[in-house]
């Protein structure tokens, strides 16, 4: 995953420093609104209060509100005294598939710039048009227009700008802008589909999940362990550490060479005396049962250890003696909340005697835990059913080293991970990821780190999971518990190593041998394994195929979408598809223009793939979705149908917390909307896509027929604020005009589910009829139209 998304730096990698702001009316003209909006603010207009927008990292003092002599309102003076670039701008809501008219008046005064064509103008996001006028130098106010049409997008955005196409200089005036509606269609959505004309298959790996060592995904979501630095990174009594100890920090050592763990060990000395450690703020449930265990080793005299559980209303305590060894011992012990205990605890470790005592490890779980994973967050996934799940990163893997995580838990050393500035405890590694793919029975899809990572990793890492237990890897993995090997089929060749955020990161004229060098050892160890290469869009992909086609199966690409748009509701959606068939596009285009591939069939693995915007409610990244976002991916799954020839596999980035389709308290979790579209569509959309003709406009309309053939599915978004009806004209005598509805809506589009409401967004199974060869479309929804077909 990328730190700051390349689609995101697409369109803003432009240091924004001024602030522009624009007189403009806050909407579109409706069917009972006049055809044109115009605003002329009086001396009191305060841009803000009428809609206006900036970029928070601008220079507020670089402009001003002035009355000019020659007009008696307000406007913008925009003053530059370097060449830099700047803008205000707003929202405006439009009708889609309609004509308009922008115009307004712009005043320069020594505007100044190093390129041509560039200046003082005004800006439609995303939209261009033929007038794209720029002012330098010093001019009298003129009149501007500019006419777009809205395509598929209910908004856009009007910009004033200083330092439009190049950063400019100088002072720039904007006033009494004015949309028109020019024309606009009346639209009755109609489709019919050709059950004759059949796509490929989609891959099942299009629900893949993907999870990545990093925030609340793993430790605090997946993994049941309630306990923080549980192996003691930080010391004890410190501010870093959350143990509270009963003695002076200071008076604590610690022992690098303990024999035990390579990560140095606590070391507390006692003169015939008590000391203790503390944790609090622990979650835990009434009347639950928890299991721990303890590993340490003493020198001298002990009484015993006393282990402790304390929560409001609620104690429960376990003690025993400490036998004469020292030898590292592990401790298992069980301990309880009551009926009416509180919902935090704290851990409360003691030990007595005279001596010292060597702490390694202490870990709690609740008892119900499933090999370490939480069961509530288990049956969440059992319910997303993925196929697949991409580990261990992302970014993460970059920096990873596989051997970090085999092992004795105990003993694995906590390390500071670079990619997201956290500690990995290490605590889930090959074996316990391997094992949570068996309890989802899903496939795993393998990251190698080609960042810092070598050659000899990479080939080590796949002769640990596949290699006979007679390989000196296989010999590792059964030493470790497991002689079988795990047979992985499917790897991925490094992560985004195209983006200077990444570790280790290099030019594609050196990635490419890198890659090479990589693909060609994994393979000589395994040569029956699947190879996914790093993708990128343009150059990146276009030397990936020209100099590594022979060393990959299949061709990666990320994308995430923010909500840095115009606002509306079909704009927000309509990004998953639009990127989703601009990837395609792509890679079509190279297949046609790269002789190395013109006869192979690389398909994309597009192993990240999500929103990434909003509140992070959850931790590191922990976005919270709206409905508006799960008709998004909605619409990703009909474009994936529609692509079904081009793609592979698509990861849902990333399954837990982390901009997750599952969202977690510590003592409860929850589908976000996201997460039920992706439940939903795996289980009742079909997997043959069929042709869909017709004007489906502004509905998202894709069609398939299940594995068996016996069902038609007709999925249909409906990413606006009204209901329509959509007009079949295919219903034959072989097609039902009656079937199943499952649709997933809500009271809004921006609503969205949490702990105490988590069926906000939610999903309603009903039988429906048609009338007319028509069917109901309800708004703010997605919909799976099942047919029996006869």
């Amino acid at each position: 995953m990328n730190f700051l998304t390349k689609s995101l730096h697409a369109v803003y990698k432009i240091n924004f420093i001024g602030i522009l702001f624009v007189l403009v009316s806050g909407c579109a003209p409706t069917e009972k609104q006049p055809s044109k909006v115009f605003l002329s603010p009086d001396k009191n207009f305060a841009f803000k209060d009428a809609g206006w927008e900036t970029e928070y990292w601008s220079n507020q003092e670089n402009y001003s509100d002035s009355i000019l002599k020659d007009t008696d309102a307000k406007v913008l003076v925009i003053t530059h005294d370097s060449l830099q670039t700047g803008r205000i701008f707003k929202k405006v809501n439009v009708k889609p598939y309609a004509q308009y008219k922008v115009s307004g008046f712009i005043k320069a005064e020594d505007v100044s710039t190093e390129k041509s064509n560039a200046g003082a103008g005004f800006g439609l996001g995303k939209f261009s048009s033929r007038a794209d006028t720029v002012f330098t130098g010093t001019t009298a106010w003129t009149p501007v227009e500019m006419t777009f049409n809205t395509e598929g997008d209910d908004s856009f955005i009007i910009e004033c700008l200083l330092g439009k196409n190049a950063p400019a200089s100088g002072t720039a005036y904007f006033k009494d802008i004015k949309l028109e509606e020019l024309s606009s269609q009346t639209l009755e959505p109609k489709v019919s589909i050709n059950l004759e004309a059949q796509k490929e298959p989609m891959s099942p790996y299009i629900y893949g999940q993907f999870i990545e060592h990093m925030g609340k995904s793993i430790y605090g979501g997946l993994w049941a362990e309630m306990l923080i630095d549980r192996k003691f990174y930080h010391k004890p009594g410190t501010l870093a550490s959350p143990w509270e100890v009963s003695v002076d920090s200071t008076a604590i050592t610690l022992d690098e060479k303990n024999g035990f763990s390579e990560q140095a060990l606590p070391v507390f000395k006692l003169d015939g005396n008590q000391i203790f450690l503390k944790q609090d703020s622990i979650a835990v449930k009434p009347n639950t049962n928890y299991v721990g265990r303890i590993v340490y080793k003493t020198k001298g005299s002990f009484k015993e250890v006393s282990i402790g559980l304390e929560a409001l209303n609620s104690k429960n305590t376990v003690g025993f003696s400490i036998p004469e060894s020292e030898a590292f011992v592990t401790k298992e012990f069980e301990l309880h909340t009551g009926e009416n205990s509180g919902s935090l605890a704290s851990l409360e470790i003691s030990f007595e005697g005279k001596g010292t005592v060597t702490l390694a490890a202490i870990s709690l779980m609740p008892e119900d835990n499933i090999e370490g994973f939480r069961p509530d967050v288990i049956a969440l996934l059992k319910e997303l059913d993925s196929p697949i799940y991409r580990w261990p990163g992302g970014n993460f893997v970059s920096g990873y080293d596989w051997k970090d995580g085999i092992g004795n838990p105990d003993a694995r050393p906590t390390r500071y991970e670079r990619a997201w500035n956290g500690l990995e405890y290490n605590d889930v590694g090959i074996h316990e990821f391997m094992q949570l793919c068996e309890i989802l029975d899903a496939e795993a899809n393998i990251a190698v780190n080609t960042g810092l990572g070598d050659a000899a990793l990479a080939a080590n890492e796949v002769e640990y999971f596949n290699g006979a237990a007679t390989t000196p890897m296989g010999k590792r993995r059964a030493a470790n518990g497991h002689p079988e090997p795990y047979d992985v089929q499917l790897w991925a060749v490094g992560n985004e190593m195209f983006g200077d955020w990444q570790l280790g990161h290099m030019p594609i004229e050196e990635y490419v041998k890198k890659h090479n060098k990589v693909a060609e050892a994994m393979w000589a160890v395994d040569p029956d394994i699947d190879i996914i290469a790093v993708g990128y869009p343009g150059e990146w992909n276009d030397m990936m195929y020209q100099n590594t086609v022979e060393n990959m199966t299949y061709i990666s690409e990320h994308f995430y979408r923010q909500d840095w748009h115009a606002g509306g509701l079909l704009t927000h959606v309509k990004q998953m598809p639009d990127a989703i068939r601009e990837i395609a596009e792509e890679h079509r285009r190279a297949r046609r223009e790269i002789p190395e591939i013109a006869d192979r069939n690389i398909k994309i693995a597009l192993d990240e793939w999500n929103y990434w915007y909003g509140p992070h409610e959850f931790g590191l990244l922990g976005t919270r979705y709206f409905l508006r976002d799960a008709l998004g991916i909605a619409a990703g799954l009909n474009e994936f149908s529609r692509q079904s020839e081009m793609y592979y596999m698509a990861n849902y980035a990333q399954t837990v917390n982390v901009i997750g389709a599952i969202k977690t308290t510590p003592t409860d979790s929850w589908l976000e909307g996201t997460g039920l579209v992706l439940k939903v569509y795996r289980k009742e959309f079909g997997t043959i896509p069929v042709a869909v003709s017709g004007a489906p406009e502004p509905l998202d309309v894709a069609a398939t027929l299940t594995e068996d053939g016996n069902y038609l599915t007709l999925s249909v978004i409906n990413a606006t604020h009204q209901e329509y009806q959509l007009a079949l004209d295919f219903i034959t005598e072989d097609i039902p005009t009656q079937g199943i509805a499952f649709v997933i809506t809500g009271a809004n589009d921006m609503v969205y589910n949490d702990v105490t409401h988590k069926n906000s967004i939610y999903l309603e199974e009903t039988s429906f009829e048609l009338e007319h060869n028509s069917l109901q479309v309800a708004k703010e929804s997605a919909g799976i139209y099942k047919f029996k077909l006869n």
